[in-house]
């Protein structure tokens, strides 16, 4: 979809139904709104209530889509406006443009310049027309279908229509099998949705056919469901288009123009709320845009996005190709599933809306670039050579190594030669320390106390600023077997100036003495494992020792993120390989756990994870992903993050 982006826009109209934003936002002149423009249907439904809109887009194409809409408002007659963007009067727009050109900027010319002489519908260009095109002209027909299409053109009945439906009811079938199997991909490249956000909704057989099923059976498709009626018919009536064609509502989006209520920023939201000023957004509309973000950017965004809002009536609103909240920085926001019973779209299947005042969490900026020089090439293949050759010297370094307990004697034998890279090597493969990171809960009243685990160079300790640690942790302590990765976290804590909060522990978390040197039990509001429970001999003990620090009664958060074996599930039942797919991912699970047994790395298996499901903690996260590893492309592990929270 990105090879579209700067060369045209890919939504030739807006993809959310407005109306059920407008039930839940109440909006008013007081209100600032930001959103995404995309087509510019929904901020134009925003503005008809007389809020305030800042409309972000990274695709000129999209902002120029929405300028020119804008400009058509101001400079021409009402007539004139339905007349181009319901009836797709192309020509009536190229004789105008001498009119509307001035009030478009620059880039936007540019695009209006090169591509309107071209242009000949509105409601079937865009790479998501397009496609939309090849549904009504091609597929429909193809598999029995076009009396929906006339049935539509008739407005026929709603009774009538679904008496139709049924008598096509194999047919409908078809269409819905070749959504899912053809142009489910296909949509990834011309509708705009990237293959993140669909891997979210593959946990049901027939995701697109669940979305036939509601577009004919729970809204009235004959009647007002202009977001499929305008691609049947190839353009809008006065009974079934967005509200902003409608002419009881030109005026007020006139007013609205002429009072300049209407911001486009070409970029990021990040870039956004970094650019914009003025009054603090009372709603964010985030559209569908998280279902494709990693965790860290969306961590990033909502910390940008929140401290550009109002506090007490600011509320976060989004919608989601997944059944749940899909992200751990999403769960901190405590949403709420909006009732969207009514949508005519029905293409997500879950919207959220979080009100900021019933937030007990800070959503606050983290740092992700390492601190010091990062090693060059040279630099990472001598540390990965280290790694690799271990296993040959391993007896050798043994003989030097110098820790407390025998554990640490073998952790420091492994690191001891290696810990000057150690961070810089394992930056690009340690893909879920930043998920853990970026999903670490900061709570609004402070006096935390924070409990790493493993915790090494104390790396994890960089992605907080100084200033929120201190405003936010009463003592943190960082426990680790190997003294020298415990000198670098010395050397780090006292760069950041945080020796008087920060305590480092050597000693192995397994043993009882361990709580000798650590915050009272039930006392601790997070304990996190980063890459550290793996290379603990008793997994279970260490498991038990943390959930006995936590706060209980849902206070207390234990976070693991490690590398993870391939669950045996996966290997049978949710393989979609068949044959010797299947005898191949077997074998590369037990490939993995050999590999990284050999640096003392053993992958957690799914008896560690179940432990996170008992009397005293229950698991309300659980993330895998595979991710590279650094000059070996053929090993990709899977990396997870499993987060619990006491009962």
């Amino acid at each position: 979809m990105f090879a579209f982006v700067g060369n045209t826009y890919l939504y030739n109209q807006s993809w959310e139904d407005p109306a059920i934003d407008q039930k839940v936002f109440g909006l008013t002149e007081e209100d600032h709104v930001i959103t995404i423009a995309s087509a510019g249907d929904n901020v134009l439904d925003y503005m008809i209530e007389g809020a305030e809109v800042t409309a972000v887009d990274f695709n000129i194409c999209q902002i120029a889509l929405t300028e020119i809409k804008i400009a058509c408002i101001q400079k021409l007659t009402y007539d004139e406006f339905y007349a181009i963007f319901a009836k797709n009067d192309c020509d009536l727009l190229r004789s105008k443009y001498d009119i509307i050109r001035p009030c478009l900027r620059p880039e936007v010319q540019a695009m209006w310049d090169n591509q309107l002489p071209y242009l000949k519908t509105f409601m079937y260009s865009g790479s998501s027309g397009f496609l939309a095109w090849i549904l009504v002209q091609i597929v429909l027909p193809l598999c029995g279908l076009a009396f929906i299409k006339d049935a539509v053109k008739r407005r026929m009945p709603k009774d009538k229509f679904l008496a139709l439906v049924d008598q096509h009811k194999v047919q409908i079938k078809a269409v819905s099998w070749i959504a899912d199997n053809i142009l489910l991909s296909a949509m990834c490249l011309f509708a705009g949705v990237p293959k993140r956000q669909l891997e979210l909704g593959l946990h049901k057989k027939t995701p697109m056919g669940d979305v036939v099923d509601h577009v004919l059976f729970q809204t009235d498709l004959c009647g007002d469901n202009y977001f499929y009626g305008g691609y049947l018919l190839g353009e809008y009536t006065e009974t079934s288009c967005p509200r902003y064609l409608r002419r009881e509502n030109f005026k007020a989006l006139q007013d609205a123009v002429e009072k300049d209520r209407l911001h486009l920023v070409h970029g990021t939201f990040v870039e956004a709320c970094k650019q914009v000023e003025g009054r603090p957004f009372t709603i964010s509309s985030l559209l569908d845009h998280m279902d494709w973000m990693s965790i860290p950017m969306i961590s990033e965004e909502l910390a940008l996005l929140i401290s550009k809002m109002d506090l007490k009536r600011g509320r976060i609103f989004w919608r989601s190709f997944s059944d749940s909240v899909h992200s751990p920085p999403l769960e901190l926001l405590n949403p709420v599933r909006v009732d969207d019973t009514g949508d005519m779209v029905g293409m997500y299947f879950s919207t959220w809306i979080s009100h900021l005042k019933d937030v007990n969490f800070d959503l606050l900026e983290r740092n992700d670039k390492l601190c010091g020089e990062a090693t060059g090439v040279l630099g990472q293949l001598w540390t990965g050579f280290k790694i690799v050759s271990f296993p040959f010297l391993a007896s050798l370094y043994k003989l030097s190594a110098n820790a407390k307990s025998q554990q640490g004697k073998a952790m420091e034998a492994f690191y001891a030669h290696q810990k000057g890279d150690y961070d810089s090597f394992r930056e690009n493969m340690l893909h879920a320390r930043p998920w853990l990171m970026h999903s670490f809960p900061i709570t609004s009243e402070g006096k935390m106390i924070w409990v790493d685990v493993g915790g090494g160079t104390a790396r994890n300790l960089e992605y907080l600023p100084p200033k929120i640690v201190r405003e936010k942790f009463s003592k943190i302590v960082i426990l680790d077997v190997s003294p020298s990765l415990l000198e670098m976290a010395k050397e780090r804590v006292e760069a950041m100036g945080l020796s008087d909060i920060v305590t480092l522990v050597e000693e192995d978390f397994t043993a009882t003495k361990a709580f000798d040197s650590l915050p009272a039990k039930g006392s601790v509001d997070v304990v996190t494992m980063s890459y550290s429970l793996s290379m603990i001999p008793d997994k279970v003990q260490a498991v038990k020792h943390a959930i006995e620090l936590l706060k209980p009664n849902g206070k207390g958060r234990f976070m693991i993120a490690d590398f993870f074996a391939l669950p045996t599930i996966m290997v049978r039942d949710q393989n979609p390989c068949r044959g010797l797919g299947r005898i191949g991912r077997s074998f590369e699970s037990v490939f993995h756990k050999k590999w990284f047994a050999n640096d003392h790395v053993y992958l957690l298996e799914e008896s560690i994870v179940d432990l996170l499901d008992g009397d005293k903690v229950h698991k309300i996260w659980d993330v895998r992903e595979r991710g590279s590893v650094p000059f070996l492309p053929f090993l990709r592990p899977h990396h997870g993050l499993c987060i619990a929270q006491t009962k």
